[in-house]
């Protein structure tokens, strides 16, 4: 059956193609019954095949441009609607687990913490800091256990989402789950984090700054998409205390007045 509408595309176009070229023969031979300038056809023909390479060189960087402009638009939409569906269901409850366990917290909040006057160019600078932070991991059992319990709780969701194949068209979100489907795997092989060697506790450390850091980039262009297309949400997103949890805001994303 696919072969089948392949081979009805490809005549369809064909026929397209053929039945153009009939009406543009037609057109010339009824201007040569006309006119009786063969010549002038002539010339006419050849100027513009000579020029046909140029036109399609011009028209063909202008549409591929605005096509790829299309596409690139498609698929921020599609990211940010799942990014938002993954924030919703699991992604702030893994933030801030793996934030129990960085101890140069300040700097990280300096780039997590958006606040409302943000513009682009803010939103770029703290994706850019992010991406070059060292963090500083404290490889608590305690914590690591807690994290892992989290991990282990959304396993299922994590690896449907990373089956799903519109996932490896949004390259970053992609790589953070793999970060951490890895922690999952790690919390399978490793066994409980109270038997395990601090040197385990050190390296699982590591492996969930990872997993932090591409989430948090995610989390600073989520915010920005909201900012831009959503300013209501975002209102109620920004009002974040220092443990990265939402904060109840009024419409104009002001905290609420104490009693």
């Amino acid at each position: 059956m696919p072969y089948l509408a392949l081979d009805k595309k490809y005549f369809n176009k064909v026929t397209i193609a053929v039945g153009l070229l009939a009406i543009s023969g037609v057109f010339f031979l009824g201007f040569w019954a006309y006119t009786g300038e063969l010549t002038y056809i002539s010339k006419y023909f050849y100027i513009h095949l000579a020029f046909l390479p140029i036109h399609a060189l011009v028209l063909g960087l202008i549409l591929d441009e605005l096509i790829q402009l299309r596409e690139k638009i498609e698929r921020r939409k599609r990211l940010n609607m799942f990014l938002g569906i993954f924030f919703r269901q699991m992604g702030i409850d893994i933030m801030l687990n793996l934030l129990n366990l960085v101890q140069n917290r300040d700097e990280l909040e300096e780039q997590m913490l958006v606040d409302k006057s943000w513009n682009a160019r803010r939103f770029a600078r703290a994706r850019r800091d992010l991406f070059s932070l060292k963090l500083r991991m404290d490889p608590n059992a305690r914590m690591l256990s807690a994290l892992m319990e989290v991990l282990v709780s959304r396993e299922k969701e994590i690896i449907a989402m990373t089956r799903n194949p519109l996932m490896l068209e949004f390259e970053s979100l992609h790589h953070c789950l793999l970060n951490l489907f890895h922690l999952i795997e790690e919390s399978h092989f490793r066994g409980p984090m109270e038997k395990l060697s601090p040197g385990v506790h050190r390296h699982l450390g590591q492996d969930a700054g990872k997993a932090l850091i591409s989430l948090a980039t995610l989390w600073v262009a989520y915010l920005e998409h909201l900012k831009n297309e959503h300013p209501v949400l975002f209102g109620f997103q920004v009002g974040l205390h220092n443990s990265i949890q939402p904060m109840e805001l009024d419409e104009n994303g002001n905290a609420p007045k104490e009693a």
